[in-house]
């Protein structure tokens, strides 16, 4: 089956996908598509995790395999691709049976280094159904996509639209939550999209690159990562949080802007580590978290900082207990608290 100009709609009526040529071929074993290209937006990412999901609820048993071949795929909204990311080599698609389950395996095409796969695994008399996904993905994704597959539509208003990750995932999700590690890079954060939310605010973008992060029934047990950030203003109610509530040294070139202004800055690099010892923070070349045109506006603390004082600096200093807003709610939520922790000194 031959098909041209073929547009897939919503239920609203309006374009979620749209295909110039699809094949259809089918065997005794397996359904084939063939698309020569197509753009995905947010919405029709969200979609298809939507069908990906429905599959792997399926019985393990079934006819057919179900193999799509993709010769280019770009991410956009109304068509146009979303920046730099959007440019895509072909994928493959392979929608399949297991012993235990199905599962949705996604290879680049040409092959790149790049995969994916989604297993799903049926529930027993001992345990309840579980997915584990491992894969690496080397060419950076829409963050907004990612947020689509996993019904994230808050960290796609954090980041920003420009935001873009990349990275590998060992991991599986069972009734207790996420299990496993995770790393990756995401680039092109709006700060001041992510401190909209905050008592204070930011402008500029950055970069968070994730060394490892382990995860246990659905928590962070530890995270390393290392932050860059370009230019840009840092209000002087964050500063002041900083240096009350985590510690942060004022450097020799800070100069305090009035109450309600921002302080401008040129760079910052920073390691960050957490883990049920707390919050441990180091300049990442020595030259300070935070730099201005004028030397170093902020050094890193000297000793840990527990975690319920990162949650306060996350809150509006006149609240009563945290959480106080929807990052410090999900902060306490996510990151380590075990009864008697507290943050020491490497």
């Amino acid at each position: 089956l031959r098909l041209g100009g073929v547009i897939v709609h919503d239920e609203r009526g309006a374009a979620l996908l749209t295909m110039p040529r699809l094949e259809v071929e089918t065997s005794a074993a397996e359904v084939r598509f063939r698309l020569s290209d197509i753009t995905c937006s947010p919405a029709a990412v969200a979609a298809l995790a939507r069908l990906g999901r429905r599959w792997l609820d399926e019985p393990a048993r079934f006819r057919r395999n179900v193999v799509i071949d993709i010769g280019r795929l770009d991410f956009g909204a109304g068509g146009e691709p979303a920046g730099e990311v959007a440019g895509r080599s072909g994928m493959r698609i392979e929608c399949v049976g297991t012993e235990s389950g199905r599962a949705l395996r996604l290879r680049a095409e040409p092959e790149t280094g790049e995969w994916l796969v989604v297993q799903s695994f049926a529930g027993t008399e001992e345990g309840e159904s579980r997915i584990a996904v491992r894969g690496t993905v080397s060419t950076p994704l829409p963050a907004a996509a990612l947020a689509a597959v996993l019904d994230w539509s808050a960290f796609a208003r954090a980041v920003g639209p420009a935001a873009s990750l990349s990275g590998t995932i060992d991991a599986e999700l069972g009734a207790a939550g996420w299990e496993g590690t995770f790393g990756g890079t995401l680039t092109g954060v709006d700060l001041a999209a992510i401190t909209a939310a905050l008592p204070w605010h930011a402008s500029g973008s950055a970069a968070v690159m994730v060394d490892e992060c382990r995860m246990g029934a659905g928590r962070v047990a530890s995270v390393r990562a290392r932050i860059a950030v370009g230019s840009g203003t840092l209000e002087q109610a964050a500063i002041e949080t900083l240096v009350t509530s985590l510690g942060c040294r004022p450097g020799a070139g800070l100069r305090p802007a009035p109450r309600g202004e921002g302080v401008d800055f040129v760079s910052g690099t920073a390691t960050v580590e957490i883990d049920d010892r707390g919050l441990r923070i180091t300049d990442v070349d020595a030259a300070g978290l935070l730099a201005g045109r004028k030397g170093v506006l902020l050094e890193p603390p000297v000793g840990g900082v527990s975690l319920d004082r990162v949650a306060r600096a996350l809150s509006p200093p006149t609240a009563l207990a945290v959480p106080a807003t929807p990052i410090s709610g999900w902060f306490l939520s996510v990151f380590p608290f075990p009864d008697g922790a507290s943050a020491t000194r490497r």
